[in-house]
């Protein structure tokens, strides 16, 4: 058996795994590895072949699934036709026409049609910006307490047990880039939330994004010395994301687009993620900031509580008919 052939079949393996045990999300992505696995290889044996084939059926049945489960649920959402426009071009039955500019939005997860790609938004048109900016040295000395007292910062890039690896620009696991959550995937993380009394009450005041379990996510963000964040797109395009900064050593910037900006202490710099966009510090120090993720200006009320009944349903998507047959 070849290396391969060993890997499509342990990838195999594990997507009936979660078949078996009801959840048809991780089993069809196990599924569809093995899949891009075996495209274009040739030479496979014939169980393997048939394997594949039964895999690709199980896919198939669990996208119709999925597909059927979000439309439920977002039938009554009447947010306009913007809305059912991002969630044809979510399920592939309409395709995504992107506008000819050097660097458009390219969401990895969901986009939302019609919004402008502009790389920054000027911080002087948020009215709760002064009041968060102000708060900077509370901010910075629950900073430099948990630095001090050697707190969990974990890398930022994580895998999951249950999806197959995915090595994000090499990042999974790096230690150059790390985060300690105040709120993660959606919900405050109490225990280092406690830590930080006055940054919390400081985020009370601004109005963060709420998109199912993807939003709000507030942390402190460190990038060890000489630390770079590779060329990437965020996952929406529904969001923007601050950035408070609070340690900031020189020659350190942020490009998104076409424009790089530098970091200043206590200055917010807010842009849109989906847009191409890196990272770099060159010094011999830590940079650290505070990052927030807040709503499109550009949406409208309607149109945010539909996206947030979209990412809700996928959270709620129970095992499909297709994770009781065998693949």
């Amino acid at each position: 058996m070849t290396d391969a052939e060993r890997e499509i079949g342990e990838l195999l393996a594990r997507g009936r795994g979660y078949a078996g045990a009801g959840d048809s999300r991780a089993a069809a992505s196990f599924f569809a590895a093995a899949l891009r696995a075996a495209a274009g290889g040739g030479g496979l044996t014939a169980p393997l072949v048939a394997a594949l084939r039964d895999a690709e059926a199980y896919v198939r049945r669990a996208a119709a699934d999925y597909q059927a489960h979000l439309e439920r649920a977002v039938a009554g959402a009447q947010a306009g036709p913007r809305l059912d426009e991002a969630l044809a071009i979510m399920l592939g039955r309409k395709p995504l026409h992107l506008p000819r500019v050097a660097y458009p939005q390219r969401p990895s997860v969901f986009h939302f049609p019609g919004l402008p790609p502009r790389p920054f938004y000027e911080r002087e048109a948020f009215d709760w910006a002064p009041a968060l900016e102000a708060e900077t040295p509370a901010i910075r000395d629950e900073l430099r307490a948990l630095l001090a007292e050697g707190a969990d910062f974990r890398p930022y890039v994580e895998g999951a047990k249950d999806r197959p690896h995915r090595d994000f620009h090499g990042l999974q696991g790096d230690p150059n880039w790390t985060a300690f959550y105040l709120w993660k995937d959606g919900a405050p993380v109490k225990e280092n939330a406690a830590r930080c009394p006055r940054t919390v009450a400081a985020m009370r005041q601004v109005p963060l994004s709420a998109i199912g379990s993807r939003t709000p996510s507030v942390f402190f963000s460190l990038l060890r010395p000489g630390a770079r964040i590779p060329p990437h797109h965020g996952m929406l395009n529904t969001r923007l994301i601050c950035h408070l900064p609070l340690i900031v050593p020189p020659g350190g910037w942020l490009r998104v687009g076409s424009e790089t900006r530098a970091w200043q202490e206590g200055r917010l710099l807010i842009f849109d993620d989906s847009v191409e966009h890196e990272a770099l510090n060159p010094a011999e120090t830590l940079r650290v900031v505070l990052i927030f993720d807040i709503w499109r200006p550009e949406l409208t009320e309607p149109e945010r509580r539909g996206v947030s009944a979209i990412f809700e349903a996928i959270d709620a998507y129970p095992a499909s008919a297709a994770s009781q047959q065998d693949a």
